[in-house]
């Protein structure tokens, strides 16, 4: 917050001078005043009409003791001698003085004064007889403003600060104290003002202030501020930056501007291939970080319909593909340090910056690894001994979604021939094992063949120690792995179906991965299409999830056959609307037909996106014809009770990698009624994993398959029948052997 210290000689006109005080605050300032009078009758009122209206006010005292750093001179020693005789004649002016010489005499003499001026922002006399106090305070501070109340040039100074206070609260705490409309009016002055003295350096956040703003989801404000700014005179790079932010903007108010998405992308990462040239890695990470925030935003290609890149995904990740920072990030160790077109001493690009470093971590320097580019040849096979005792070492990094892992870290624990340990990159202290900015410019040191900084040595001796080190998901985890496991060890990437849209598969070097698992086929082909390095993986093999089936096989309550169910339903992604046009059609030929929601409610903070689905089903679900047929379960830690009630179990999703919910509702005898999830359908998702009789398309067709099992005896035959399927292909007594083998290179 911008302050200001405004210093009052005359008493006079108090109106006045509560008209001036509230002018500063009209114009977003903190207000001090300092009185630089006796302390009086009269004082005291002006201090009591002022009460409300600033922050801080004082009637400056005289502080004539003389003490340096709080010690008192020596009675009787010159200096005191001296400091004596100067507070006599101190006492005296202010006694006799004029007003003027009174007031700079308080000024110079109360340490109050020195402090705030060397805080604040302004230092306006209210009148003239303050004005030499208000220029002994000045010097106090080089870099604040002097003006008399009734300067012309008063007016401009305010306006700077009017637009400076609610672009200055947006950057440090977000639209939680200021508005979108305060903030497009203060840019609008400062896009017309922006070689002001204060605004020279807000000119040049326009990126940063319209970043804010699409993140708190004021989208038109956003687009405002990077329309303006795209007019002020920036370097080329923010420009092109800012060209970026702009259609970012758009992609996450629900637009698709492919075009110029596209070619604001090339545009950006060709400023980013000239930072690599140069060595610049931590500006060419920035520019590639907006670039991928443009390409790969999730509200085209999460949890929406139809995605770009997955109908097209050679043509859509062309501008990332033609990239020379995209080729390095994807590069063998060492192999592109000829890019580097510039030898310039290691900046804070290859290394953290104090403030980034975690105490935990090591010195700036070698991973350890070899460069790739005179790496000896990885051995993928087990590193087990044959016929020996010696347990297979296994190291188990959970990724993002640890919970995903903690089936198949039980299993592996109760092995006898494997030793597992488990590590967490998302503990707190070592940020540079999950921050993507960290990770990505690290992966661009290593391509080029720079040093980066080692981890953690408890890190370093873990990933020394296993054999095989199992990544679930290919995430941040995947790539910090990738980077700073040694060439011995064996590393086992498993995609389910996020990654597949996200940037870090595309920054991987595939040739340090000996097995890549997918959890559905559609995921695997999808990959190999969008990042066709894949290939140097070796092994790439389809393995459904771990589930444990065989516990499902409870008996039904009474009404399970006219009872729906949807697992894991809050999301955006899992289309709960789609099962509510199925159930509405449902009710409309019978009333008994109800829909179990078994989960978690919506997330109270999400995407845009995310968020108008949430609005849309509630009011969609408090409609007549659905509203008596909900069912809210909440979560549960025991699913197969709370099945019990399920007849049916729906997958209505947009997006899934494998269906586990749809899975172990099959597996409680449920009649499986799944989507042909959309994103996925031209890759056959849903028919690669489930019976085709299974899959649906619209919810016409769901009813249809729904209500051609609705005569009891037909409901239990075919539930009987899903759940032999399911418990026969995808129960972990099933997929166990086939998880051991990749996994353990058996």
């Amino acid at each position: 917050m911008a302050e200001v210290l405004l210093i009052v000689v005359a008493q006079d006109d108090v109106p006045r001078l509560v008209g001036l005080v509230k002018r500063f605050g009209d114009a977003g300032l903190t207000v001090r005043v300092a009185l630089a009078v006796s302390a009086s009758a009269r004082s005291a009122e002006v201090e009591e009409a002022l009460a409300g209206h600033v922050a801080e006010s004082r009637v400056l005292q005289l502080s004539l003791s003389g003490r340096r750093n709080g010690v008192a001179p020596r009675r009787f020693s010159r200096r005191w001698a001296r400091i004596v005789a100067r507070n006599a004649v101190v006492r005296g002016w202010v006694r006799t003085g004029s007003p003027e010489r009174r007031a700079w005499l308080l000024a110079k003499f109360d340490p109050w004064i020195r402090r705030r001026a060397t805080r604040t922002d302004l230092i306006v006399a209210a009148d003239p007889a303050a004005t030499r106090a208000s220029e002994l305070a000045a010097k106090h501070n080089d870099g604040a403003d002097r003006l008399g109340a009734d300067d012309a040039a008063l007016d401009a100074v305010l306006g700077q600060f009017t637009a400076m206070v609610p672009l200055q609260r947006l950057l440090r705490t977000g639209l939680s104290r200021t508005s979108a409309h305060d903030v497009v009016a203060a840019w609008e002055y400062v896009a017309a003002h922006p070689m002001a003295p204060r605004l020279r350096e807000l000119a040049g956040k326009g990126l940063a202030i319209a970043r804010t703003l699409r993140r708190a989801h004021a989208f038109d404000a956003g687009e405002s501020v990077a329309r303006a700014a795209l007019g002020l005179d920036l370097p080329p790079a923010e420009l092109a930056a800012l060209r970026v932010e702009l259609v970012t903007n758009q992609i996450a108010a629900g637009g698709y501007p492919a075009e110029a998405l596209a070619g604001s992308v090339r545009g950006l990462l060709d400023y980013a291939d000239r930072a690599l040239g140069a060595g610049d890695l931590r500006t060419a990470t920035d520019l590639t970080l907006h670039s991928i925030d443009a390409a790969l935003h999730r509200e085209l290609h999460a949890d929406v319909l139809e995605s770009p890149l997955v109908a097209d995904p050679v043509g859509f990740l062309a501008p990332l593909r033609e990239s020379l920072t995209f080729r390095a990030l994807r590069a063998p160790s060492g192999s592109m340090a000829d890019v580097l077109t510039e030898s310039p001493a290691p900046s804070p690009s290859s290394s953290a910056t104090p403030s980034a470093m975690s105490p935990a971590m090591s010195p700036a320097r070698s991973s350890g690894r070899p460069n790739r580019a005179t790496a000896r040849t990885v051995d993928r096979r087990s590193t087990r001994v044959p016929g020996s005792r010696a347990p297979h070492r296994v190291l188990v990094v959970p990724g993002d979604y640890p919970h995903f892992t903690q089936g198949i870290i039980s299993a592996l624990a109760e092995e006898p021939d494997v030793e597992l340990r488990v590590l967490n990159l998302r503990e707190p202290g070592v940020p540079r094992r999950y921050q993507r900015g960290m990770l990505v410019t690290d992966r661009l040191s290593d391509a080029v063949g720079r040093e980066f900084p080692a981890p953690a040595q408890a890190d370093s001796d873990l990933l020394s120690w296993a054999d095989t080190i199992f990544v679930d998901w290919c995430d941040n985890a995947a790539l910090w792995v990738t980077l700073h496991a040694p060439a011995s060890a064996r590393i086992v990437v498993r995609v389910h179906s996020l990654e597949a849209i996200s940037h870090q598969p595309h920054m991987i070097d595939w040739s340090r991965v000996a097995e890549v698992i997918f959890v559905g086929d559609h995921v695997r082909r999808l990959l190999e299409n969008a990042v066709p390095d894949i290939a140097a993986a070796p092994g790439r093999h389809v393995v459904p999830n771990e589930m444990r089936l065989e516990r499902f096989g409870l008996p039904k309550r009474p009404g399970a056959e006219r009872t729906l169910a949807m697992v894991g339903w809050a999301q955006r992604v899992k289309d709960p609307l789609w099962t509510l046009d199925v159930l509405s059609q449902l009710r409309a030929t019978d009333p008994r037909w109800r829909l179990l929601l078994i989960g978690r409610d919506f997330n109270a903070r999400a995407h845009a996106g995310a968020m108008a689905y949430r609005e849309e089903f509630r009011e969609r679900a408090a409609a007549d014809d659905v509203r008596d047929g909900l069912v809210y379960v909440g979560y549960t830690t025991d699913l197969p009770e709370a099945l019990r009630d399920a007849g049916f179990v729906i997958s209505a999703s947009r997006r899934e990698s494998f269906g586990v919910g749809a899975v172990e509702g099959a597996a409680s005898a449920a009649v499986p009624v799944v989507r042909d999830w959309p994103i996925y359908a031209s890759y056959s998702g849903a028919r690669s994993i489930f019976p085709a009789e299974w899959v649906v398309e619209r919810p016409e067709e769901a009813v249809e398959r729904i209500l051609a099992f609705a005569d009891p005896e037909r409901w239990a035959m075919e539930g009987a029948a899903a759940r032999g399927h399911v418990v026969k292909n995808f129960d972990w007594s099933v997929v166990e052997p086939q998880f051991r083998t990749v996994l353990l290179g058996e």
